[in-house]
């Protein structure tokens, strides 16, 4: 029997391509790392997901638990360089930096490990430092990512995005209660299984002492402009200014929900929400959307 490295499914030595996946996955950046690594002595890396400002994923395969995981490797790409033999290494000027992100990336990822079983979190099992870089070992999720799901569906239903904000909303405060920010909240970080529930993982963006509390507004904003996104359409909230987005809104959403997007990101320092919770709050009206099982399952397919 052999492994398959893009889906971690085995299959017969006779097979020439495996018969789960056929083999198709995403195409790699050029400085990825190279599928079949081993780490730690025991994680597989197999092939590319995804990538961040500072990341990359990727299915691994946990051998002494015999279980799929994602493998997430830290490396930020204007301070590193990939090696010939696949590890990482700092740029000449860039050393003492790095240093300094990679211990924040590590510590980061072990408090997390204590936040195992937080609803809302893709679970850190553990982290391993090799081949010049460390790794984060998350859970493999179950579900799509929300950008797969959404597809082409350009806008989704004010009751779906204010589940949306509630759900995130419970692991984004319990990490930075921790002082442990995300920093690329994103919908290829945000998955929906098929019992409708959210997770979200691939925390990486926390900044060295009191400038954490900058991570913090940095993902409050981010969630902000993901449900902004979603109410008002992709390329319509990329396309037009704030003021007409909130405009354009105001004509099909309750109005907490652009209170609440204006305060998070409008001009006003003053009405800033200080907390990931607060914005949840005014999102919502400051009142607790009931939650049903399923609740997930119809984002993105809404135009089936």
């Amino acid at each position: 029997m052999k492994r398959c490295l893009n889906c971690m499914e085995e299959y017969q030595e006779k097979e020439e391509a495996c018969p789960y996946c056929k083999g198709q996955g995403v195409s790699a950046p050029a400085d990825a790392m190279e599928a079949g690594g081993i780490l730690d002595g025991r994680y597989i890396a197999g092939t590319f997901r995804c990538r961040g400002d500072n990341d990359f994923w990727y299915i691994g395969w946990d051998a002494l638990f015999c279980r799929r995981v994602l493998v997430m490797e830290y490396f930020p790409r204007r301070m590193v360089w990939r090696t010939a033999d696949g590890g990482v290494k700092a740029q000449d000027a860039e050393g003492k930096d790095y240093a300094g992100s990679l211990g924040r990336f590590v510590e980061d990822s072990r408090k997390l490990i204590s936040l195992d079983g937080t609803p809302g979190l893709l679970n850190v099992l553990a982290v391993a430092e090799d081949r010049g870089s460390a790794y984060a070992i998350l859970e493999y999720p179950e579900g799509d990512s929300l950008q797969q799901l959404l597809g082409d569906q350009d806008v989704c239903p004010p009751e779906q995005v204010q589940w949306l904000v509630q759900e995130l909303s419970v692991p984004l405060s319990a990490a930075h209660r921790l002082g442990v920010c995300h920093g690329q909240i994103r919908g290829e970080r945000i998955f929906i299984s098929p019992d409708g529930c959210c997770q979200i993982g691939g925390f990486c963006g926390s900044l060295p002492g009191k400038d954490r509390q900058s991570g913090i507004e940095k993902d409050i904003r981010a969630l902000a402009n993901l449900a902004g996104s979603l109410l008002a359409g992709r390329q319509r909230w990329a396309g037009k200014t704030f003021e007409e987005n909130l405009r354009f809104l105001g004509q099909s959403v309750p109005e907490c929900i652009t209170d609440a997007l204006r305060a998070a990101l409008g001009e006003d320092r003053d009405r800033r929400p200080g907390s990931i919770r607060r914005f949840a709050d005014l999102f919502l009206d400051e009142a607790t959307i009931e939650m049903y099982p399923g609740q997930g399952e119809q984002i993105g397919r809404e135009q089936e």
